[in-house]
């Protein structure tokens, strides 16, 4: 395993590489006590998605506005990554990102109380928000920087959910979608709001496929290999 230079696009690159090669295995794989329930995919894609995701976002994205270096901080490394992600991730709607496809993102915020737990389940009357066309328009026209806000924030504090093919929260059945939630606090540490994103599985490992020759074609790295 070599030592990489740029963390935010090799180390994305290497975790793509690892989900396109061993996917058949993967597929093969299945839950010891459930076996019916099929393979372990959305685990996979969780867990390899991480890195792919919140490094470039970590390590570039959020010290955009620093004067200094960071403690892990790779913006001096290919100044044309560092702008292609300060761009791309800024105020501009996700529609108009590189890696965006219509219809493969649904997006809804809760404000009225009782907040959703998604421990509990995803209620059903948010689900059926999050189905309808207003949630896949809401998504397209989201800003870029509150979208990477929302799947970094869902990462690194466990708003992930499992959802069936109907998008709701069914212990026993496929997976077949994923949410991810991140939650709005005020200035008492008090959760004022929860924002919502929802995918299907096929669409996330595409994306992920997507986000990744983004980050690559962006830099110098990508120029050399065109």
């Amino acid at each position: 395993m070599g030592n990489p230079i740029h963390y935010s696009v090799e180390l994305p690159q290497r975790c793509l590489q690892l989900i396109e090669e061993l996917w058949p295995a993967v597929q093969r794989t299945r839950q010891r006590e459930r076996p019916d329930l099929g393979p372990l995919s959305t685990t996979f894609l969780i867990s390899m998605s991480m890195p792919i995701i919140n490094l470039p976002v970590e390590r570039l994205e959020r010290h955009k506005n620093s004067t200094s270096d960071g403690y892990a901080d790779d913006r001096h490394i290919d100044a044309k990554v560092c702008a292609a992600v300060e761009q791309v991730l800024g105020g501009h709607e996700l529609k108009r990102a590189p890696f965006f496809v219509q219809g493969a993102w649904r997006f809804t915020t809760c404000t009225k109380s009782p907040l959703p737990n998604i421990a509990r389940g995803l209620p059903d009357a948010i689900a059926s928000q999050l189905s309808d066309d207003e949630a896949e328009t809401r998504a397209s026209r989201m800003p870029t920087s509150q979208w990477c806000g929302i799947l970094r924030n869902a990462m690194a504090h466990g708003g992930i959910a499992y959802l069936d093919k109907n998008g709701r929260s069914t212990y026993g059945n496929p997976v077949e979608k994923l949410l991810f939630a991140s939650g709005k606090f005020d200035g008492d540490d008090k959760l004022v709001a929860v924002n919502l994103l929802r995918i299907s599985e096929p669409d996330y490992r595409a994306f992920l496929g997507r986000w990744v020759d983004w980050l690559v074609a962006s830099g110098v790295a990508g120029e050399l290999a065109a």
